[in-house]
């Protein structure tokens, strides 16, 4: 192999795993800028992006003098033959192949280039998802050789890589800019969540996690887990054990006499993580049952119903409606409670609850 192509092959090499190890588009330019003259030789280089939609100028990074771009965009660019012909064919072309001398010497894009003191313009397009997304540009002085066809495989080398890594780079600045925002919904959310591995290490707290003592997900001095921390745990546990994907535990903290009702609920199967949502029991009465806000308003008066001990058909005349009406009901309250039977939500409820244990036994009974 000849010297030149070995150089060749080797700037390539060194501009392309420039480029892959890229996340961001910031870090995608700074890439293509340290790397691409050894690609490409050439007096001058710019990047743009353009408008999807109108073709204009989004923004412009180039190591020019400011002169020229300032005249470039006065007067060349709506006079510039070799970007007519890119946004037109979507493939690399040089001054030299885009027109007549005649042509080229006479527009507004090669007067713009003689402020800067270049002669020879090559451009190249970035294209990403199929959508033009811009261009990359290339000038040389009249000292320097006009570009031949090894630069433009070049080119549309450099263009193609460009093109992946900045497609690749939009999906990471963009799952980025989601997860963020979906932080900020969770931190306003009035229950604290919490986001595990099925081994309960931590993943993600909401505000309301981080700001509650008692419920921060991390043993005490002595190493013991607290009583939200061992609940996960337990989740979790029956989450790999047994292939359970709910689980739910009524708690109460001894120091402030708070109650909460921790729900765990198993994601999907290729993620091996489980969310946990912490309901504040609060101290109202049960009759508004505020520790589940999984269940409706008409959901949380049947089972408040429930928990009174009446039957089926004593419950549908209550609350005006069907007894069928009544049985599908529960079963979504059975189903978002975690519960099997009557007797379990009863005994959920008033475990959960502030009445007395008279009360509740005789509701229970």
């Amino acid at each position: 192999m000849k010297p030149r192509a070995i150089h060749e092959q080797d700037a390539r090499s060194r501009f392309a795993g420039a480029l892959q190890s890229a996340l961001t588009l910031g870090e995608v330019e700074n890439a293509f800028f340290d790397v691409v003259q050894e690609v490409i030789p050439a007096g001058g280089f710019g990047l743009y992006r353009l408008d999807t939609d109108s073709g204009g100028v989004v923004s412009v990074r180039a190591e020019v003098g400011s002169d020229f771009l300032d005249d470039y965009e006065e007067y060349g660019r709506d006079d510039d033959p070799v970007l007519d012909f890119v946004l037109e064919q979507r493939r690399p072309i040089d001054s030299s192949r885009v027109a007549p001398v005649e042509r080229w010497t006479a527009c507004g894009a090669r007067s713009a280039l003689g402020v800067g003191g270049y002669a020879h313009s090559l451009e190249a397009p970035v294209v990403v998802s199929g959508t033009f997304f811009g261009t990359i540009n290339f000038a040389r002085t009249e000292a320097q050789p006009g570009f031949d066809d090894d630069d433009l495989i070049a080119a549309r080398f450099a263009s193609e890589q460009l093109s992946l890594a900045t497609e690749r780079a939009l999906r990471f600045e963009s799952t980025g800019h989601r997860a963020s925002m979906l932080e900020h919904v969770l931190d306003r959310v009035p229950q604290a969540v919490v986001v595990t591995d099925l081994d309960a290490q931590v993943l993600y707290r909401n505000r309301t996690a981080r700001d509650e003592p008692w419920l921060t997900v991390s043993p005490d001095v002595s190493g013991r887990l607290g009583p939200v921390d061992e609940s996960i745990a337990e989740a979790m546990e029956e989450f790999r054990r047994d292939g359970k994907r709910v689980h739910t535990r009524s708690l109460r903290d001894q120091r402030s006499g708070r109650q909460v009702i921790v729900k765990s609920y198993r994601l999907a199967d290729n993620d091996d993580a489980a969310v946990t949502l912490i309901f504040n029991c609060g101290q109202e009465t049960v009759e508004r049952l505020p520790l589940w806000d999984v269940l409706s308003r008409r959901e949380q008066e049947i089972a408040e119903l429930v928990s009174q001990g009446l039957t089926t058909k004593q419950i549908a005349e209550r609350a005006y409606v069907t007894e069928n009406t009544v049985k599908q009901h529960l079963k979504r309250v059975f189903a978002k409670t975690d519960v099997r039977n009557r007797a379990e939500l009863i005994q959920l409820i008033w475990s959960s609850g502030s009445r007395g244990t008279g009360q509740a036994g005789s509701a229970a009974g």
